[in-house]
């Protein structure tokens, strides 16, 4: 039986474990493209875009093809 994934409701909670070391990640999954904080669990595609809109996240450059990164971790301002 396939465990259910935790889910982080709030950007700001979501920025929290990003700040303690989480990093934020697209994967793509059985129902399609997923965000999440690994390792702490799923986003959802509102908060991922509003996470991307603030300065200290950052692209983690580790993208299949250059300048499209799949990860970004919180850097400073």
């Amino acid at each position: 039986m396939t465990k259910t994934r935790a889910r982080i409701t709030n950007a700001s909670r979501a920025a929290d474990r990003m700040r303690a070391g989480g990093i934020l990640t697209k994967m793509h999954t059985r129902t399609g493209p997923c965000w999440f904080i690994v390792p702490d669990g799923e986003v959802s595609a509102a908060i991922a875009a509003e996470l991307l809109k603030r300065p200290d996240v950052q692209p983690n450059d580790d993208g299949l093809f250059p300048g499209i990164s799949q990860t970004f971790k919180l850097g400073s301002r």
